[in-house]
C-alpha cells in the first residue's frame, strides 16, 4: 500500500471512531498526493458534510462524479448537500441522476424527494417518498418525511396515520414524536400535543441545548415560598407567545425569575408576576424549580377552550420610536413586516418578496410604516421612490422599541414572525399572512386565532399563492380604512 493509501485508510479509521476533524485532515493529505481517486473525494465530501462544511462537500462530490460519472452514492449525497446549501434546483438534477443510476436504492429516492419538496413540488416529493418506502419499508425517516409532506398538503388525517405507524415501528424516534406533536397541535389536540412535544429535547436539533439543573422541574404545584426559574428556549415568537403563562405561574409560587434573549429583556419586564428578568448567558440566580417556556402549556393542561387570552399581557415603555407627529391621523397608520429570519427552516414559504405587496400601495388613506429589520429591510430601496413608507427598522434594536412603535399604529400586517405575536400580545389589531402549510399554532381552516383575540388570519388558498392573499388583504384594508376615516364635508355633500 502506498503512502497516500495509508493516509486515506487512517482517515477512514478516524471517521469510524467519531474523529471527523482528524479524518478530514487525513483525507485532505491523501488527496494532495493523489487527487484523482473518486472514492477519496467522496469520503472527503462525506466528512465535510457531517461537519456542516457544505460548500466543500459539494465541491468534493462534484469532483467524485467528474472522475466517475456512474458513482451513485456521490450523486445522491451531492443531492442532499445541495439541498442543505439551498440550491434546490441543482439538488433535484443531482437526485434525478442518482435514481437513474440506481432506481432500486431507496436512499436516492428519499434525497430526491427532499430536494423536490424544497423546490415546492409537493406532488413530486410525495411520489419519491412513496417509491422509497416501497424499496425500504422499514425506513422510518422516509415515512416521517412523507407524513410531513402530507400534512403540508393539508392531508392531516393521513399524516397522523403515518406518524402513529412510525412511532409504532420506532417508539424512541424523537423526531417522529416531535413531528407527531406538531400534527396533533395543528389538529387542535393540544393536550396530547404538549405531552408529545416534550420529546423535542431528544431530537438532533435540541439535544445539545437542553438545560440541566440539580433542582427539579416544576410540575405546576403550589409552593408560595419558592422561586421558579423560567427560561425561553427557541425563537422570539415562542417567548412572546408563552409569556402569557408567567402571571399564572406567579400565583402558585413565591417568585418568578425569567431568563430570555437580550432583545426581549426590557419587554418581558412588563409582564405581570415576573420578579426578575435576566438576559440569556448570565448566571442563574438561586431557585427551587425550573421549567422551559414551551413546557408551560403542558403543566397548565392547556386545551383549545382554556388558552389564557387576557390581553394585553405585555406593556409598552416610554420609548418615542414613533411620535405623534410622525403618525398621520387623517390616514390609517399601518405597520408592515414582509419577511422573517432567513435562517428559519420554513422561511422560503413564510416570507414574501416585497414587490408582491404592490396591491397594498394602491389603497387610499394609508400611511405605511416599515417594522422590518435585518437585511430584508433593504428591500425598500427597490420600491418606487414616490411611495410614502416610513422606515422604522433602524430604531428597532430591541422588542420594547418595536412594541412602542406598534402602540402608535392602527393596524399591523405581518408574515409569521415575532412581530405577529407582539401585535397580538399588545392587543393591537393584527393581520397575519400565512402560507398554505402553517405553523402548528395557527391551526387549520379558521380566520382567527384562539391565542390572540385581536388577530385575523389570511391564509394562502394554495401553495405559494401570495398574490391571492395580498389581493384579499388589499380589499379588506380598503374597507378598514373607510371604517376608520370619516368622509370629509365635501364627500358628504356629494352623496
Amino acid at each position: 500500500m502506498d503512502k497516500a493509501s495509508e493516509i486515506h485508510e487512517e482517515g477512514i479509521r478516524l471517521a469510524q471512531h467519531g474523529n471527523l476533524a482528524g479524518s478530514l485532515e487525513r483525507f485532505e493529505a491523501a488527496l494532495r498526493l493523489n487527487p484523482a481517486e473518486p472514492i477519496w473525494n467522496f469520503n472527503h465530501g462525506l466528512a465535510c458534510q457531517k461537519l456542516k462544511m457544505l460548500p466543500e462537500a459539494v465541491a468534493s462530490y462534484r469532483k467524485a462524479v467528474e472522475l466517475q460519472p456512474g458513482f451513485f452514492d456521490a450523486w445522491s449525497n451531492l443531492c442532499a448537500a445541495l439541498k442543505a446549501l439551498g440550491d434546490s434546483e441543482a439538488a433535484v438534477e443531482a437526485g434525478l441522476r442518482a435514481v437513474r443510476l440506481s432506481p432500486a436504492a431507496g436512499g436516492g429516492h428519499l434525497n430526491l424527494g427532499n430536494a423536490l419538496k424544497a423546490c415546492g413540488d409537493w406532488n413530486g416529493a410525495e411520489a419519491s417518498y412513496r417509491q422509497a418506502l416501497v424499496l425500504e419499508p422499514g425506513n422510518t425517516r422516509t415515512r416521517l418525511n412523507l407524513a410531513n409532506t402530507l400534512r403540508e398538503e393539508g392531508r392531516l388525517k393521513e399524516a397522523l396515520v403515518l406518524l402513529r405507524e412510525s412511532l409504532k415501528r420506532s417508539p424512541n424516534f424523537a423526531e417522529a414524536h416531535r413531528d407527531f406533536a406538531f400534527a396533533l397541535l395543528l389538529s387542535g389536540d393540544l393536550r396530547d400535543g404538549w405531552i408529545e412535544n416534550e420529546w423535542r429535547w431528544q431530537t438532533e436539533d435540541l439535544i445539545r441545548h437542553r438545560r440541566t439543573f440539580p433542582q427539579p422541574e416544576w410540575t405546576g404545584e403550589t409552593s408560595p415560598g419558592s422561586t421558579l426559574y423560567l427560561y425561553t428556549e427557541q425563537g422570539f415568537g415562542d417567548a412572546i407567545q408563552f409569556a402569557r403563562y408567567v402571571p399564572l405561574a406567579a400565583k402558585r409560587v413565591g417568585k418568578v425569575v425569567l431568563e430570555c434573549q437580550p432583545a426581549l429583556v426590557q419587554l418581558l419586564r412588563t409582564v405581570d408576576g415576573v420578579s426578575q428578568v435576566i438576559p440569556r448567558g448570565e448566571p442563574a440566580p438561586i431557585f427551587d424549580y425550573h421549567l422551559p417556556f414551551l413546557s408551560l402549556p403542558r403543566v397548565f393542561g392547556t386545551e383549545l377552550n382554556s388558552i389564557p387570552t387576557e390581553i394585553p399581557y405585555l406593556k409598552t415603555s416610554n420609548l418615542e420610536i414613533l411620535d405623534s407627529s410622525a403618525s398621520n391621523r387623517s390616514c390609517v397608520n399601518v405597520g408592515l413586516v414582509w419577511a422573517g429570519n432567513p435562517s428559519h427552516l420554513n422561511d422560503a414559504c413564510r416570507s414574501i418578496p416585497i414587490e408582491l405587496l404592490k396591491p397594498l400601495w394602491k389603497v387610499d388613506s394609508i400611511q405605511y410604516f416599515s417594522l422590518q429589520v435585518g437585511d430584508r429591510s433593504h428591500d425598500l430601496k427597490r420600491l418606487d421612490s414616490g411611495l410614502q413608507i416610513k422606515d422604522l427598522g433602524s430604531h428597532l434594536n430591541e422588542f420594547a422599541a418595536t412594541a412602542a412603535a406598534i402602540e402608535r399604529l392602527d393596524l399591523v400586517i405581518t408574515v409569521d414572525t415575532a412581530v405577529a405575536h407582539l401585535g397580538g400580545a399588545l392587543a393591537k389589531t393584527t393581520w397575519l399572512l400565512l402560507p398554505y402549510a402553517p405553523d402548528w399554532r395557527w391551526l387549520l381552516g379558521r380566520g382567527n386565532s384562539p391565542w390572540y383575540p385581536t388577530m385575523r388570519l389570511f391564509r394562502q388558498p394554495s401553495h405559494r399563492d401570495w398574490p391571492g392573499v395580498i389581493q384579499r388583504v388589499a380589499l379588506e384594508l380598503e374597507m378598514f380604512a373607510k371604517s376608520r376615516i370619516p368622509p370629509t364635508s365635501s364627500q358628504r355633500s356629494s352623496r
